[in-house]
């Protein structure tokens, strides 16, 4: 079984929820025997953290004629080197390939949908040029996959004219870096802190985590994610001076130590194509805050604390309901997360490739 896989994502982001869960599926297919792995790889001036932890030789590498020469090259339609030849095509964002090799070759192809924050929080160009290229990945797909139930729903709510295409569930996992510390929690710092993992675009409402933190009495923010602007410097210097610290290039291992350590994870985003710090927090037995929407509800489960409106009162009671019920959530949080797993997302992706492929033998 020939599967090529398109890396662009690598690198059109450092980091981030796409990276991760390429990594993941990534990493696995290199270490399987059976398999016959070839990738396409832009040359780009972003170093992406996860794409440094894979080693991928060159010889897997296939010939291409595109080029990440200006920012509407991610956007082109690939054109491969490859005559009379079978293999399954699965882009890490979005990409499809041209017409000319599909003529040419028996072609299957696979594309994951992670989320709709461009068709939801976007306007002009970059919406229209965005949606235009998922558009087309998705109508190009034998099979679509979708990291969550409400993804599904917002893709036919989007794209109702894919309605009878083959759309697959397949839920990300949580890396084994994550779980319980036992000696951490036992020696605690006294200092009380809620913990803010993640982008901090206007969806995520870091302006309010930031205003409802400031209310409470003891409480710190300890923020993990990209560097602040001017604005929010300001904000939380206007709000929690002297209580907030910025950590930037955290790895896994030093954000499992911050999990064990907060009294929660606070995750006010309203928008959400999966929620993978939940996972985080639940593994490492962190209670979590977090809002009552999009895809939060399925990941969260019955573990830690849901808002139906992000509200200061609203929150209040959420502390309140932490520090009386704080071992029973934890509980919670570890057997709900015992449903997600990267071995379980890959194995499900790759009985995908396996079906597509023995589709073949049955023409």
């Amino acid at each position: 079984m020939t599967v090529i896989i398109d890396l662009i994502a690598f690198s059109l982001q450092r980091s981030g929820g796409i990276s991760v869960y390429w990594y993941e599926i990534i990493e696995r297919i290199l270490n399987e025997s059976h398999f016959k792995p070839s990738f396409i790889e832009e040359k780009s001036i972003n170093i992406n953290i996860f794409r440094k932890e894979l080693e991928i030789n060159e010889n897997k590498m296939v010939p291409c004629e595109a080029r990440l020469v200006n920012y509407l090259s991610r956007y082109r339609a690939l054109n491969l080197k490859k005559k009379s030849e079978s293999f399954i095509f699965h882009s890490t964002y979005y990409r499809t390939l041209n017409k000319k090799t599909k003529k040419y070759n028996n072609v299957k192809e696979v594309v994951t949908v992670h989320d709709f924050t461009y068709e939801i929080f976007n306007k002009g160009l970059k919406k229209w040029v965005h949606s235009f290229q998922k558009r087309k990945a998705i109508r190009a797909a034998d099979v679509v996959i979708c990291i969550s139930e409400n993804t599904k729903k917002d893709l036919l709510h989007f794209y109702p004219e894919f309605a009878l295409k083959d759309i697959r569930i397949i839920y990300n996992g949580v890396s084994k870096d994550y779980y319980n510390l036992p000696v951490v929690k036992s020696v605690k710092e006294k200092e009380l802190f809620f913990l803010f993992v993640g982008s901090r675009v206007s969806y995520k409402n870091f302006a309010f985590a930031v205003k409802v933190i400031a209310q409470t009495n003891g409480f710190n923010l300890k923020i993990v994610g990209p560097k602040l602007d001017h604005n929010e410097i300001i904000l939380l210097d206007n709000y929690l001076s002297n209580r907030w610290e910025i950590l930037a290039n955290v790895n896994n291992i030093e954000l499992n130590v911050l999990y064990n350590m907060a009294f929660a994870l606070l995750y006010p985003s309203s928008y959400e194509g999966f929620g993978i710090p939940l996972l985080e927090a639940m593994k490492a037995g962190c209670p979590f805050i977090a809002l009552n929407y999009s895809s939060i509800p399925e990941v969260a489960g019955d573990a830690g604390v849901l808002l139906d409106n992000l509200t200061a009162e609203n929150f209040n009671d959420a502390v309140v309901m932490i520090n009386k019920n704080r071992n029973k959530i934890i509980e919670r949080g570890y057997k709900h997360v015992e449903n997600f797993s990267w071995d379980k997302c890959y194995h499900e992706t790759i009985s995908i490739y396996q079906e597509l492929n023995n589709s073949w033998n049955q023409i």
